[in-house]
């Protein structure tokens, strides 16, 4: 079940909150006890898991196909009648806390991450980290969390996926006696935060405790939007991140790599596909002794020659192959 809603809907103060209410969805509802839906999904074989993004929050259960029918009504049980009480939302806020440090605060890579998108936008929401920022989370109550079970959580907001040996029309079913009773709201309209228009090239330092010198570089880039799936250049962005960085002989790692020792690895890529704000990002751990400026030279040099002299057929035939291999 995807949720459509995510960090780019959180406002100032409440930062990380659709994170933490993915957590409070194991808390139970007025049917089940804390922890009791993990025990059940467990009870039948199946396993579950959930993960929040800027544009969504998901949950799923992979599961033998006769126990569809309790699967769905579990979930469908937690979609309207969630409860949220302060004592296990004080525990829980101290475990998402803790996922903080442990993914954020102590690792270098993501802490120049988060610098990095909060430095590259200015008003749009992904300046702000999913997991929220560690004031916001201090600050958090559990009220914060039930506002925002009210708010999104519903049929109307809610994408039902289920893939496997099943019959479609069994499934429909299934949907219609479950969630098909759950009390349906009418979403708030959704303000637009745009992002204005950048007037020059922004860029920072950080220092954190790491042996190598991590680089990254990002540009603005137009993302699918309603779904106009005919729009050229997301897709090509999507190529162009296969020309440089989809193996050992695409041109950063051939050139920055093996034949110029300027970096260890390379990475580069953007999403077509968002509701949130996208870049084109190129990032990079660098070789002893090189430095970023020699790094960020030599990209766009890369770059500058593509835009000039194009792709060769034979080599965009290559990359489309392996770009669409790696779709499927």
């Amino acid at each position: 079940v995807w949720y459509r809603t995510g960090s780019i809907d959180e406002t100032m103060g409440v930062t990380g909150v659709a994170h933490v209410l993915e957590h409070m969805m194991f808390k139970g509802t007025k049917s089940l006890g804390p922890g009791e839906f993990s025990k059940k999904v467990a009870a039948l074989g199946g396993r579950e898991n959930a993960f929040t993004s800027y544009d969504y929050t998901a949950y799923f259960q992979q599961i033998e196909k006769s126990h569809l029918p309790e699967i769905m009504r579990l979930e469908s049980d937690r979609m309207h009648n969630l409860i949220l009480s302060e004592e296990e939302f004080k525990k829980e806020i101290k475990v998402v806390m803790e996922e903080r440090r442990l993914r954020t605060d102590d690792q270098a890579t993501g802490l120049l991450y988060e610098q990095f998108m909060a430095t590259a936008f200015n008003s749009s929401p992904n300046r702000n980290p999913v997991i929220g920022w560690m004031e916001d989370l201090k600050n958090m109550t559990y009220l914060d969390a039930q506002n925002w079970y009210k708010k999104w959580y519903t049929p109307s907001n809610a994408i039902l996926v289920v893939v496997g040996d099943v019959e479609p029309k069994q499934v429909f079913e299934m949907a219609k006696n479950t969630y098909g009773k759950v009390p349906k709201q009418i979403l708030e309209e959704r303000k637009i935060q745009g992002e204005p228009e950048q007037r020059g090239v922004k860029r920072f330092s950080l220092k954190a405790p790491a042996e190598n010198v991590v680089v990254m570089m990002g540009w603005k880039v137009p993302k699918v939007i309603d779904a106009n799936i005919d729009v050229i250049d997301p897709w090509a962005l999507e190529v162009l991140a296969g020309v440089l960085d989809g193996n050992q002989n695409t041109r950063l790692n051939r050139i920055l790599v093996k034949e110029k020792n300027i970096s260890t690895g390379v990475n580069a890529g953007a999403d077509a596909i968002a509701r949130s704000e996208q870049l084109f990002m190129i990032s990079t751990v660098l070789a002893k002794g090189k430095t970023p400026a020699i790094f960020e030279t030599e990209v766009k040099k890369i770059i500058a020659d593509i835009a000039q002299n194009g792709i060769k057929p034979d080599e965009l035939k290559r990359v489309k192959i392996a770009v669409t291999a790696s779709q499927i």
